[in-house]
Parts: C-alpha cells; sequence; structure tokens
C-alpha cells in the first residue's frame, strides 16, 4: 500500500500528541532536542523521527545558529553534524563546552567519518556518544536522547 504526500501528512496529524497521550506514549510536553545539520533532508528525517518520539525538535543548519538557538532554548540534549559550513561540528562542541550555560548539555555528535582520532577528539571535549550515520536509523535518535535526559512529566 502506497501513500500519497498528502494522505501521509493527513496521517501524521491525525497521530498526533492527544492519540500518543491515550497510548501513554511521550508526548510535547518532554524535553527539546536541538537537531544540527546541514543537509536539509537528514535534519527532517531526524526531526520527524523524534518529534514521532514525542520530543519537541529544533533544527539549526550552521554552528553560529546553532549556538544560538542552544543559548535561546536551552534544549536538553543537543544532536551535532561534524561537517557543516560556517563552523564544524567540534568547533561548535568546543564553544558549548566553554560556556558554563551551555555546558551542561549532553551532545550526540553524527558523522559519517568513522575516525578514531575524531571520535577520540569529541568524547575529550564531552561529546556523550559518537554516532555515525550509515550505522544510524533515524528512529534509534529517540532511544538515544532517552538514555541522556529525563522526560518532562
Amino acid at each position: 500500500m502506497r501513500f500519497s504526500y498528502s494522505e501521509w501528512r493527513g496521517w501524521t496529524k491525525a497521530t498526533g500528541p492527544s492519540l500518543w497521550r491515550t497510548a501513554g506514549l511521550k508526548t510535547s510536553r518532554s524535553a527539546a532536542v536541538l537537531v544540527v545539520d546541514d543537509d536539509a533532508i537528514v535534519a527532517e528525517m531526524y526531526r520527524i523521527a523524534l518529534v514521532r518520539g514525542g520530543y519537541d525538535v529544533l533544527v539549526a543548519r550552521d554552528g553560529p545558529a546553532a549556538l544560538q538557538l542552544a543559548a535561546a532554548s536551552a534544549p536538553a540534549i543537543i544532536f551535532l553534524d561534524i561537517r557543516m559550513p560556517h563552523m564544524d561540528g567540534v568547533e561548535v562542541l568546543q564553544r558549548l563546552a566553554a560556556d558554563a550555560a551551555l555546558s551542561q548539555i549532553p551532545v550526540v555528535m553524527l558523522s559519517n567519518y568513522d575516525d578514531n582520532n575524531l571520535i577520540d577528539r569529541c568524547l575529550n571535549l564531552g561529546a556523550k556518544e559518537y554516532l555515525v550515520k550509515v550505522n544510524l536509523n533515524p528512529n534509534d535518535l529517540a532511544t538515544v536522547a532517552s538514555r541522556w535526559i529525563t522526560p518532562i512529566e
């Protein structure tokens, strides 16, 4: 069975937070998640998966926007891509760690680079996890988020 885009959008609207509440799942009362990725399609895929997991999701397309959104919204967790224009994820991670107000936010790095030196560098800078995108099912992001944050009751 195939659905058109408008049918799919209608279905996702019909299965919103009120249905999740009756099913006992996380709702939009859950913590905010910041997804930082310059690839609009990947960012949207992650956003949809996290919203389905019951999280409120903010999206930034580059490092400077990520830092601004993090400071303005204090997300409960940040999923941060490595390779981005203007400022890469490692520099964003360094700036987050150097800011007392933002350093307590858990950061999970997302990258297609499975490089041990890069992984070690990110973990030493305070990243909680380093996930390789090609090995990642977007639906698993909600599970990863739940490891590092406590849902709002």
